[in-house]
């Protein structure tokens, strides 16, 4: 992955520059992917941010959806760079094996099976010290959408929802958190179930949270709108015309 987002950080550049150069103080960027383009998005904005091309106020946060994480010990990197978290917001359906794929916890006999095929996971610093490839980086955000569609996650409610994991607490008690969500259910497990990560099922389930929200909060605003200026609508009108309010008696 990180070999397409070098091609991808060549191919953007001259675009970038040239989009500096017309707006200067007021250019932003912002990159967004499923899949394997959120992971390239993540990369080539840290590339822009490491290559001094943009300032980090130009760049907005990335988000991705379906996205597996792509680095190992990313943390560091966005310390040096003086980011937060909040510099990646992760969608992630809550089966999707695609986010899990690395960063879950890879049992040992997988990792003896691939070990002779990949020279460099000889000495992965995640692989081995964590059984696991790449660590997760920024924000947490779980989608959920309802039983028909896909069966809930264990560690969740049940229904449509969408998730925010906190990780502003205790560093041990969120990486469990963290750890636990990618775990539960194992990508084992879910290995024959594609459909969490379609990019229709990420929209399926996003229409599904919006609809939520607008029945909860926003038709009960215009409810009670429409109960405050229905009086004032039916009500008499003190400018009204004389003969309007006095009729004439008919014979």
């Amino acid at each position: 992955m990180y070999e397409a987002a070098k091609v991808i950080y060549e191919k953007v550049i001259p675009h970038v520059v040239d989009f500096l150069q017309t707006h200067g103080e007021h250019a932003r960027f912002q990159f967004t992917g499923h899949s394997l383009g959120g992971g390239i998005a993540v990369l080539v904005s840290l590339m822009l941010l490491i290559g001094n091309v943009v300032r980090c106020s130009m760049v907005e946060p990335v988000v991705t959806f379906g996205s597996p994480f792509v680095l190992c010990g990313g943390r560091k990197l966005l310390d040096e760079l003086t980011l937060d978290d909040a510099q990646i917001y992760n969608v992630i359906m809550h089966r999707d094996i695609v986010p899990r794929g690395f960063s879950c916890n890879i049992p040992g006999f997988l990792i003896s099976i691939l070990k002779p095929f990949t020279r460099s996971l000889h000495s992965h610093p995640c692989l081995n010290e964590n059984k696991f490839m790449c660590s997760p980086l920024g924000k947490l955000l779980i989608l959920q959408p309802n039983a028909k569609s896909s069966p809930g996650h264990p560690l969740l409610p049940p229904g449509t929802a969408f998730y925010a994991l906190d990780t502003t607490g205790c560093k041990y008690t969120s990486n469990a958190a963290i750890n636990g969500f990618l775990n539960s259910p194992h990508p084992l497990q879910t290995l024959f179930d594609p459909l969490n990560h379609d990019s229709s099922s990420y929209l399926k389930a996003i229409k599904g949270v919006l609809r939520l929200h607008i029945t909860a909060t926003i038709v009960p605003k215009l409810r009670e709108k429409k109960s405050l200026l229905w009086p004032l609508l039916v009500s008499p009108s003190p400018n009204s015309w004389q003969h309007e309010r006095n009729p004439k008696p008919t014979n």
